[in-house]
């Protein structure tokens, strides 16, 4: 299992990525929320809010933009993003501290603030 999105890579939904401690996993969870949990206990660290809506599938794309996409009525609608756009090449990751984030290139572009 992977620690990383890097651009055109997406979750769909019961699908995740791990720190590679294996201490957080990131997951799209069945209700359509997209939730950080800390494995040890299964505490939820941050979460999109976006439970009970028809989100489908996140992906990390080629803009540097991270977006939670739904899909209702023949359309795909996005429900959350990271709103960092205008940074092509970043790429997600999950860190061995708890922490989200985006880079680009090597500079934080978004976090979770989650980092223990």
């Amino acid at each position: 299992m992977t620690n990383t999105l890097t651009p055109g890579q997406s979750l769909s939904k019961t699908q995740s990525i791990r720190s590679n401690n294996n201490g957080y996993e990131l997951v799209l969870q069945e209700d359509g929320n997209l939730v950080l949990y800390r494995t040890i206990d299964m505490k939820a660290l941050w979460a999109s809010g976006t439970n009970g809506k028809a989100a489908s599938r996140v992906i990390m794309q080629g803009d540097g933009n991270l977006v939670l996409y739904g899909y209702e009525n023949h359309c795909s609608n996005p429900l959350w993003s990271s709103n960092t756009a205008d940074h092509p090449s970043s790429y997600l990751i999950l860190q061995d501290d708890g922490n989200l984030v985006i880079y680009y290139p090597k500079d934080p572009t978004w976090s979770s603030n989650t980092a223990s």
